[in-house]
């Protein structure tokens, strides 16, 4: 299969101020794409000077936009500010999203229902803003950065897992919706990495996952989700462990004892 050529580009990166979408907007720049980063609104001082540097070293373009997917109209208010700047977007890369550490009970309900808002809302609004025009173009990529939790329960960040889930299901839908028309999605599934997501508050400093996983590096990580879009993968999970573990044994496991299983990995770790 042919290699999707970045050269030039567009290409819209959500979430680009820090972790895996900082890392992907670097991957993306040195392959010579011209870069529209977001952010939310109090990451914008980070986002601005990494855009200016990404300019500097690479010698692309960049665009800073700031919305908050927890606002309804925050997808829209993005599109629409993006086209006053670039002729399209080639390639939309959906990273940004948020964590709440907790039982569904006792979380706030509030951070729970923003965090469907961004990680189910964002992805998919921009999906529906932003592929009309690459088909009609015939040409165009979307890399949804879902989760390895999108392949089972996941207690103590229930609702996180569960929007995990609705990507990958969205994304491999959406995938078989576009056969034919120049345009593919693919959904990355990487395990937990180290990022600042996993600093919201009450996560716990390790979980026992940790002991079989470790904590993936992003860089890497972001290198693995651009490789699996210029080869027009559907799925991409990265590491031979993640795959065993949520690829092949969920498959044979019953789903009673993946969740027992779950729930004790996903607690905290001394």
């Amino acid at each position: 299969m042919k290699k999707y050529n970045l050269k030039e580009k567009y290409v819209l990166i959500t979430g680009a101020s820090s972790g895996i979408g900082k890392e992907l907007a670097r991957c993306f720049a040195e392959a010579g794409s011209h870069c529209v980063l977001h952010s939310i609104p109090r990451e914008r001082d980070a986002l601005i000077e990494w855009g200016r540097e990404l300019q500097n070293r690479y010698s692309v373009r960049t665009w800073c936009l700031i919305e908050d997917f927890a606002d309804d109209e925050g997808p829209g208010n993005l599109v629409r500010n993006i086209m006053e700047h670039v002729p399209r977007v080639d390639v939309l890369v959906n990273n940004a999203g948020t964590m709440v550490y907790g039982n569904v009970h006792e979380a706030s309900l509030k951070s729970q229902v923003d965090l469907v808002k961004v990680n189910i809302g964002g992805y998919l609004a921009l999906m529906r803003l932003l592929i009309p025009d690459m088909v009609k173009r015939g040409d165009g990529r979307v890399l949804n950065i879902s989760s390895v939790s999108a392949f089972q329960p996941c207690p103590h960040h229930a609702v996180y897992g569960a929007s995990k889930s609705f990507i990958q299901s969205l994304s491999e839908a959406v995938s078989q919706e576009l056969r034919g028309t120049g345009v593919k999605v693919t959904a990355f599934c990487p395990s937990y990495t180290k990022t600042p997501l996993l600093q919201v508050k009450d996560f716990p400093e390790k979980v026992w996952w940790y002991k079989i996983s470790g904590l993936s590096d992003p860089a890497e990580v972001a290198r693995q989700g651009m490789e699996a879009l210029v080869k027009g993968k559907t799925v991409a999970v990265p590491g031979l462990m993640s795959k065993f573990v949520h690829l092949v044994l969920n498959r044979f496991l019953p789903r009673s004892i993946v969740a027992v299983i779950s729930n004790f990995v996903l607690r905290g770790a001394k």
